[in-house]
């Protein structure tokens, strides 16, 4: 067993009692009227839960050890397009922000191609700015696109 796993999954599990604790404080209610200690508690039940099966898990030597290149460039390229999303997201707009990121994301970062990335990338933007903007009613910003009025 690595012995990396069994720290984490007990770290996981020290960390669980407090949270636990608080949340019992804040009262859990009961499954029909939930208190503002519900969700907490759930929460902390499943990170006790996962930090078990981490600590406690079979042995690891009869799983595959997984070979390849790292990928530290491409994690990196993920973290400042995330960044620069934040920088840009105002300026450019949701749609125009959100589709660079993802056309980024899909062709540089998970190494899709072009005739893959480009529609997926117009389809989630479409899509999630719609569920957002014009369901929930959420003010997410225009930039220089125009929008239809009473969007």
């Amino acid at each position: 067993m690595n012995r990396v796993d069994q720290v984490v999954g007990c770290l996981a599990i020290l960390a669980s009692a407090p949270l636990a604790v608080v949340a019992w404080q804040l009262g859990p209610g009961n499954p029909k009227l939930p208190g503002p200690g519900f969700w907490p508690l759930i929460l902390a039940f499943t990170l006790a839960g996962l930090g078990g099966i981490l600590f406690f898990r079979p042995d690891l030597a009869m799983r595959p050890v997984v070979t390849g290149v790292p990928r530290w460039s491409r994690f990196a390229l993920a973290l400042v397009t995330l960044f620069a999303y934040v920088l840009i997201l105002s300026p450019l707009g949701y749609l125009g922000a959100t589709l660079i990121l993802l056309l980024i994301q899909l062709r540089w970062v998970e190494n899709q191609a072009w005739r893959k990335c480009l529609p997926m990338a117009v389809l989630a933007a479409v899509v999630s700015f719609f569920i957002f903007r014009v369901l929930f009613k959420v003010p997410l910003p225009v930039g220089i696109m125009p929008l239809p009025q009473g969007w």
